[in-house]
């Protein structure tokens, strides 16, 4: 690189800027980054100016909408890079309420892209995004995207890759689209620098190559608290909580299969990379450290192969956000470097081959015999640590009981075997419970109060023996005073459904909405003389069948035979009720019009907080 000179570069979506790092490491000269978020601009002004990896930057903490490119025309910058964010287009948004594409406003920020592009004409841009865009919605984002960089007279190389076959110790699916105009050379993707797909013969880095020496040997395995906390330690390494499913050949499961993300009670298997680090994990969301811990950021920062001294500004979970919304440096570099080499200053012998004729990736494929194998991993530990237990089964008797509940609010109850009396503002029910083998009974019927009007509920559930070891059918009779009582009601069969099994909620057996198959029905009736539009709400999304799916407000509308003007009102009264329904309100990536609830019952947890979702205005 010497006597050459640097080349200009705009950043833009720069992030926490791991673009940045890599094309940098190359020898580009980053003179200016784009960023809306002010937590990552101070991580990018605390890495800029002399003696720093982006010393020329200039940071624009800004919205791309309102960022002015004139002060960058004209100056000789040959290469745009950056990425806006994936959302709209990721698996995770279609998990929390849909893919919006390029519907949502987030979904045509490369129109500002596009903007930017016209005004400075780079002979180069370099674009990356989640693995899923070209797929989102039929391919029409994707199309529409690569007509307005085509009609700016750019021609495009695509390519999904996993930057763990670049020596990053972690797979990390991501699209990268490389942009060049007429009269420069064509561009060829870089073989892959490490495993099986490439021509060196180095090995993929395990999470154990890239943080061995920041490891105590002398460290404890820890314990780690909460809810689920007690099971990480059992969990085998490179298995999350699908270890403890049936599926699996857990003896007496703790989950039903798919009820959670893959991430969740993640462990890393030291020997190999590790899945993709989240930005915004939860406690129980992984990747954990094998001894039982979360990783450091230090720890973090190798996984995504940012150098140690660069400085990521803010506490631990801002900390995780910025690294986990970054493209890993090493994966940049390997692109920058054969953008450079190819396209920008020509060479003949390059840094990194460019992909044999007919290449084909098989990094699918292994992810495929990735999880065979972590299946048979979890098969053999069960046999070791049940060794002799095939199955636990449980012998149906017929048994019957009688208890009260009181409750205070929602989330405090005390159970007793008579009545008791209570604090103003308790409420208590009679509840008697019927075992007839595998079929459960419940009849629930206020206890403190005398109602002016009763309400009988009926919510019915099957399938429940894939995964509770007694229980097949469960029936619950119960008389209401208003539907407020209809979560206590819930919530009472929750207790009933995990007594005795080692599940901790009724997600927990009924699987997550976004993942979940048919298994487990549920079907919710309402008598009464004249149905509100509430109550017909409750009995239509009381169906499993109409839970997890999206819908139009116009059909929802037509089923429960209302003004379509009204479903926002009625979506309010839901979620005041702890029904988690879902629409572009509450959920921005919701397509327009749409409308999702999750589950066919009302969210239990009190950690679930639908109130803050809610917009009305």
């Amino acid at each position: 690189m010497s006597g050459q000179a640097k080349i200009k570069t705009l950043s833009l979506f720069s992030g926490a800027g791991g673009l940045d790092i890599g094309f940098s490491q190359a020898g580009y000269e980053v003179v200016g980054c784009v960023e809306i978020e002010p937590a990552y601009c101070q991580t990018l002004q605390a890495n800029s100016g002399k003696g720093k990896l982006l010393r020329h930057a200039e940071v624009n903490c800004v919205d791309i909408k309102e960022f002015d490119p004139a002060p960058y025309v004209g100056v000789g910058i040959e290469c745009v890079i950056g990425g806006p964010p994936c959302q709209t287009f990721s698996a995770a948004g279609r998990r929390s309420g849909g893919v919006l594409g390029t519907i949502d406003a987030r979904g045509r920020l490369f129109e500002s892209y596009c903007r930017i592009l016209k005004a400075i004409r780079p002979k180069v841009f370099v674009f990356e995004n989640v693995y899923g865009l070209p797929g989102a919605n039929g391919g029409q984002p994707w199309r529409e995207i690569c007509k307005a960089f085509s009609s700016l007279g750019y021609s495009l190389r695509a390519e999904v890759v996993d930057s763990a076959d670049y020596g990053v110790a972690q797979h990390r699916e991501r699209l990268i689209i490389v942009g060049y105009l007429a009269g420069v050379p064509d561009f060829e993707f870089p073989e892959p620098t490490h495993g099986p797909d490439s021509s060196t013969g180095l090995p993929l880095v395990s999470v154990y190559d890239a943080i061995s020496d920041l490891q105590d040997d002398a460290e404890p395995y820890h314990e780690f608290d909460g809810l689920y906390g007690h099971l990480l330690s059992l969990v085998p390494e490179g298995l999350n909580y699908s270890f403890f499913t049936r599926e699996m050949g857990y003896p007496k499961p703790f989950f039903a299969w798919r009820s959670k993300f893959h991430d969740f009670l993640y462990k890393v298997d030291q020997c190999a990379p590790a899945r993709t680090i989240k930005a915004q994990p939860g406690k129980f969301t992984g990747p954990f450290h094998w001894k039982n811990r979360h990783f450091s950021v230090q720890e973090l920062k190798r996984l995504q192969s940012f150098p140690d001294d660069y400085e990521i500004v803010g506490k631990y979970g801002k900390a995780v956000e910025q690294i986990g919304n970054s493209v890993p440096p090493r994966l940049a570099y390997v692109i920058a470097q054969s953008v450079r080499e190819q396209l920008l200053r020509g060479r003949t012998d390059l840094t990194f081959p460019v992909r044999p004729a007919g290449f084909e990736s098989t990094f699918r494929k292994r992810q495929r015999e990735r999880t065979n194998h972590y299946k048979d991993v979890a098969k053999a530990e069960v046999a070791k640590r049940f060794s002799n237990v095939v199955s636990i089964e449980t012998a149906l008797v017929n048994r019957s009981e009688e208890y009260f509940v009181r409750y205070r609010g929602n989330f405090t109850k005390h159970f007793s075997s008579s009545m008791e009396e209570g604090d103003l503002g308790d409420v208590s029910y009679a509840v008697k419970e019927r075992r007839e083998g595998a079929n459960v009974h419940i009849d629930v019927g206020l206890a403190s109060v005398r109602a002016k009007s009763v309400k009988e509920i009926s919510i019915d559930i099957s399938g429940l023996s894939k995964y509770l070891i007694d229980v097949d059918t469960l029936e619950c009779k119960a008389r209401i005073s208003t539907l407020d009582d209809l979560f206590r009601v819930w919530s009472i069969i929750e207790a009933v459904l995990i007594k005795g099994s080692q599940f901790y909620t009724l997600i927990d057996i009924y699987g997550h909405y976004a993942n979940r198959g048919d298994t487990v029905r549920v079907i919710t009736s309402i008598k009464a003389r004249s149905k509100s539009a509430l109550m017909r709400a409750i009995e239509y999304f009381g169906q499993s069948s109409s839970a997890g799916i999206f819908m139009t407000q116009e059909d929802v509308a037509q089923e429960l035979k209302m003004d379509q003007s009204e479903v926002p009102d009625l979506v309010a009264e839901l979620r005041s009720l702890r029904w988690d329904v879902r629409t572009p309100k509450t959920h921005p990536t919701i397509r327009q019009k749409a409308i999702l609830c999750t589950y066919p019952f009302p969210l239990l947890s009190g950690k679930a907080q639908l109130e803050r979702k809610v917009d009305l205005s």
